[in-house]
């Protein structure tokens, strides 16, 4: 190696993808008499969701030692490419890991005391990854005890467009000091006969293999995620709850997903991911051409894709 003594060294930093501008608009808050819930303009993602009465949170507030967000939306892919990459008219376009929308600033189109709702449309940026001209909007609304989350998505190109979508909310679970997580279960609303999907890394490897016979309960052992995230796509159940023996935390309303994902990092990390998609990764097998991609929503021109999960305390 030759040493140069005057060599000077510039260091460049760019910007993560979609990273977009830093954010300057304060958070906003809902509440009705029961619950208040906070909003980040990033990615419109909700930071906090808390019991009026007993100034309880609910959802996890992004500790980065475990997991760095709270609830970020799952657009316009759900997981991960093959090597980071689908094909659409023959030209490859890469995209991160659960897609842009979660780093990206939404504008507020409408709010009130205890609802609003975000808007993001396509951009530059947004084509020069995803070629398709669209208009995200999501909303929040706390109705009693519940906070209802509206996905839609709005084809406004002359051509189809594809996508995936989902949410990806996370919870303290433990929701109390003194607490562990084992503790704690998921009871579907019927007994189910379900398998779950195995992964090679990142994607799906195409197999399945048993894990409810006809059970409605998961207890969270200390192991469970070891092999990563829990996706099920033949649930029978609209619904499920998480509880503390017989105490009820949370019920979870996922109805027309087709698929979900339960996830936690692996042994004790104090929160629990209940996560309805629209798709999910790719499998190692696929051909990467979007159109194709298995889950994929395909929407014509100028038609609407509407979906909404509920979180109830």
């Amino acid at each position: 190696m030759k040493f140069y003594p005057f060599a000077i060294s510039i260091l460049i930093f760019l910007p993560p993808p979609f990273a977009g501008k830093a954010q300057t608009r304060q958070p906003i808050t809902l509440q009705n008499k029961q619950l208040r819930t906070t909003i980040n303009y990033k990615g419109a993602e909700p930071i906090s969701l808390i019991d009026v009465k007993t100034n309880t949170e609910y959802l996890w507030q992004a500790d980065p030692v475990f997991w760095a967000s709270h609830a970020p939306i799952l657009f316009p892919i759900i997981g991960s490419l093959k090597d980071g990459e689908y094909v659409y008219e023959g030209k490859n376009y890469s995209l991160p890991q659960h897609g842009f929308a979660k780093d990206m600033e939404f504008d507020l189109i409408s709010q009130n005391d205890s609802a609003a709702s975000f808007s993001l449309k396509s951009n530059e940026q947004t084509v020069s990854a995803y070629p398709f001209r669209f208009e995200l909007v999501v909303s929040y609304a706390l109705v009693g005890r519940s906070l209802n989350v509206k996905y839609q998505v709005f084809n406004q190109d002359d051509k189809e467009i594809y996508f995936s979508i989902g949410g990806h909310p996370g919870f303290n679970c433990p929701l109390k000091a003194g607490e562990k997580r084992s503790d704690y279960q998921l009871v579907f609303a019927k007994r189910e006969q379900a398998n779950i999907h195995l992964k090679t890394g990142k994607l799906r490897s195409g197999e399945t293999v048993p894990f409810l016979e006809n059970e409605n309960t998961i207890e969270i052992t200390d192991s469970l995620f070891d092999d990563g995230p829990l996706i099920f796509s033949t649930l029978q159940s609209g619904s499920l709850q998480l509880k503390k023996g017989d105490k009820r935390i949370l019920a979870f309303h996922f109805e027309g997903f087709p698929n979900l994902g339960i996830w936690s990092r692996s042994k004790t990390s104090p929160f629990i991911c209940i996560e309805p998609w629209f798709g999910m990764t790719d499998p190692v097998y696929t051909n990467q051409k979007i159109e194709e991609k298995e889950g994929i929503v395909r929407l014509k021109a100028g038609e609407e894709f509407a979906c909404q999960y509920t979180i109830e305390l």
